[in-house]
């Protein structure tokens, strides 16, 4: 973005070992599953409050978290192409590729969704003959239909089968980086146009191309993240008065947009009067690009600011068990709203709904941590273990691992 003139190119090897740590995404990670445990704990405040500021607040408080999986998405595309950008693809390399990601993420994929199968078919006294189960779990499985956040990890198996493609489209044939961005655009609003006047899809949200402009966002960060950091004026080419300059912007077109999609959501939820056309569709895909990328400039500036430390280092801990949280939260959101408040006054009601997040997210660390770190096997259903809080290393491994610094790099950032 800082110079759209320049074009890509192929670091050795050897170079493209020492890439620099970035805490920064875990941090937008932590951020984003919290924007998860927001939306999924508020969805039944914004259907069960009466008409009132309160309603508002809530609808507004939902629509703001979902930047969320934008976010997931846009930080997909940038590790991604941080990670790979500059490795030789050989097909060794793309099966090593794809077999970590059938471990990583199609495995525990398959195990949650037949845990959530199973729960869904218990507590709606679903037939349990084998045949009509096989045949439901078969049909949610390739659709993400167990339960409803699954859609996303569908979605991320539709970008990684596409990743090669795409790496091959910037690398061997060269096409500027900077092209990432419209190309994103492009891709994303072709699909949605001809979904809406062509193919009516039945569940449009399930596709990776309703989110390409955020996975190639950032593909472009990926591939130049100096540019990036200018944009947000971080970095060594953002600390001047251009970068501010340029981050003020992005700010203030950030506040705009958020107020008036906010707006939208709101009358539209309080069934007042909302433009037509495809400004939901515009105010979406604006709204959470635009605060991916304030948060993440946000996230720059607590790491290199005072206020690095704690507050940091807790969010980059949660960004970095966020897909195990996602993985298993709803499950105990379903458990707590099936024990509402008996008291009826809206105090109670306020602190029940916020005591849902609390315990979607309480419930899913106690489950989480103890099970990464002492039972083995635990990645079949919540995913790999983030290596600090995985089972602790013995000490010869501990030897190992003192001894290349660059191997633990590669695993923070991928």
């Amino acid at each position: 973005m800082a110079d759209l003139r320049t074009t890509t190119r192929t670091i050795p090897a050897a170079e493209a070992v020492r890439k620099e740590r970035l805490p920064e995404l875990e941090m937008l990670r932590g951020l984003a599953i919290l924007g998860v445990l927001t939306v999924h704990a508020t969805s039944s405040a914004v259907v069960e409050v009466q008409n009132s500021w309160v309603r508002e607040a809530y609808v507004a408080l939902n629509a703001f978290s979902l930047f969320c999986v934008p976010a997931f998405i846009f930080l997909t595309g940038f590790v991604l192409f941080y990670n790979y950008f500059d490795r030789p693809m050989t097909r060794s390399g793309l099966g090593a590729f794809y077999g970590k990601r059938l471990k990583q993420l199609v495995v525990p994929y398959i195990s949650v969704s037949l845990g959530y199968e199973l729960a869904v078919s218990a507590l709606k006294h679903r037939s349990w003959e084998p045949a009509d189960i096989l045949g439901r779990f078969g049909k949610h499985l390739l659709n993400g239909g167990a339960y409803p956040h699954l859609y996303y990890v569908i979605i991320t198996i539709q970008l990684y089968v596409l990743f090669p493609l795409l790496l091959l489209l910037f690398r061997k044939l060269r096409l500027p980086a900077a092209w990432a961005v419209p190309l994103g655009f492009g891709a994303q609003w072709a699909f949605y146009l001809l979904h809406l006047n062509v193919w009516h899809l039945e569940a449009k949200g399930s596709w990776s191309f309703t989110y390409f402009a955020a996975f190639l966002l950032g593909a472009y960060g990926g591939m130049r993240p100096d540019a990036l950091k200018s944009w947000l004026g971080v970095g060594d080419q953002g600390r001047g008065r251009g970068g501010k300059l340029r981050f003020g912007l992005i700010a203030a077109l950030w506040l705009a947009v958020s107020a008036g999609f906010l707006r939208m959501h709101v009358a539209y939820r309080s069934g007042g009067t909302v433009p037509e056309g495809y400004w939901f569709e515009i105010g979406y895909n604006l709204f959470t690009l635009l605060t991916t990328l304030v948060l993440l400039g946000a996230c720059f500036r607590i790491v290199k600011g005072r206020m690095a430390g704690k507050p940091s280092a807790v969010l980059a801990d949660l960004g970095a068990l966020s897909f195990g949280v996602y993985l298993v939260h709803p499950f105990f959101l379903l458990l707590y709203h099936r024990h509402p408040p008996a008291s009826a006054t809206p105090l109670v009601y306020h602190l029940w709904t916020a005591g849902g997040f609390v315990f979607a997210l309480g419930a899913s660390l106690l489950v989480l941590l103890p099970a990464h770190r002492y039972i083995r096997g635990a990645w079949l259903v919540l995913g790999p273990a983030p290596p600090k809080f995985g089972p602790k290393p013995n000490a010869e491994a501990a030897q190992e691992g003192t001894a290349a610094p660059e191997v633990r790099l590669k695993e923070a950032t991928e």
